[in-house]
């Protein structure tokens, strides 16, 4: 009895692209269900700030890691990777195809790669190696990086600072250098074939449909969400810290005007989706298209699977 080929698709992309939109056309047209790559599509009753697909968007298909959280436990990627091999594995089956469609790179990017097996003891918080950045400075960083790991180091750009503080954390906190530690990476999907589907527009069209979005969010009642959500929830739920929830509370707490916290949510969206684009660049074998060339993207599909 030969095996069952097992085909995973990664739909990604900067925010506000509209993933979610080509990742349900894709679904309907390749036997697909839907596995949300969205640290903060977790959680319950954050819908708004999210952009979380509503129950008539998803159009039937399944959907999968929305809504799974109704208190403010933390998730995170090592979470995400075992509750997404999971479900997909149940997808496969059913004999259809799981699409992954998220824009937390690195949530993707341990699908294919793995999580390391990270000491539990934290020597050395990330905080402390951020505020240590912001006074040092980032050359300061990546030079002690590069005497800890010269051959990472030089995979890593020396403004990179999120890849710099981690690498500098896993070095602290597990006592050997990210090379080695990268090494012992082990994922679930190792007998997994990925098609990465990136999508993008213009910048100026992307920063077009990103304000209109946001826009969108404030006529949907982002405020009046955000409003009953601080009433439920302490302030240190994961979401409250998210683009879109941080700006509406300075409004709340008075710290801003309401238009001043509009046009920093738009401003910080953008900021996002140029960091989501500056990392997917670094990535391998995506395949970019617009999208509204779904036609092109169904035909590239069915010539991989």
């Amino acid at each position: 009895m030969t095996q069952k080929k097992k085909t995973i698709i990664q739909v990604l992309g900067p925010t506000g692209v509209g993933k979610s939109t080509v990742a349900v056309e894709l679904a309907k047209k390749i036997r697909g269900e839907i596995i949300s790559a969205d640290s903060m599509q977790v959680y319950k009753e954050f819908d708004i700030g999210t952009a979380k697909i509503s129950k008539e968007e998803r159009q039937a298909i399944p959907h999968y890691l929305i809504d799974i959280y109704s208190d403010c436990a933390q998730f995170n990627a090592s979470i995400f990777l075992r509750e997404s091999y999971t479900v997909s594995e149940e997808i496969i089956q059913r004999d259809h195809i799981p699409v992954v469609c998220g824009g937390t790179a690195l949530y993707l990017k341990c699908m294919m790669e793995g999580i390391f097996p990270e000491s539990g003891e934290k020597r050395v918080s990330r905080e402390k190696l951020n505020r240590i950045a912001d006074t040092r400075g980032l050359e300061y960083m990546w030079n002690r990086l590069h005497k800890i790991d010269p051959r990472y180091a030089q995979k890593v750009g020396k403004n990179d600072k999120v890849r710099i503080v981690r690498a500098l954390e896993i070095y602290y906190n597990n006592g050997a250098p990210p090379s080695e530690i990268f090494a012992q990476t082990q994922t679930p999907f190792h007998d997994y074939t990925f098609i990465r589907i990136g999508l993008n527009m213009d910048r100026p069209m992307l920063y077009q449909a990103i304000e209109k979005r946001v826009d969108r969010m404030i006529e949907q009642g982002l405020l009046e969400e955000v409003a009953r959500l601080r009433e439920k929830y302490p302030s240190d739920c994961p979401p409250f810290k998210s683009v879109g929830y941080k700006e509406m509370i300075m409004f709340m707490e008075r710290k801003i005007s309401l238009q001043k916290a509009i046009e920093l949510i738009k401003q910080h969206s953008r900021n996002f989706a140029k960091r989501q684009l500056s990392w997917f660049r670094q990535e391998k074998n995506i395949h970019w298209f617009h999208p509204r060339e779904l036609a092109k993207i169904e035909i590239f599909i069915m010539s991989q699977i």
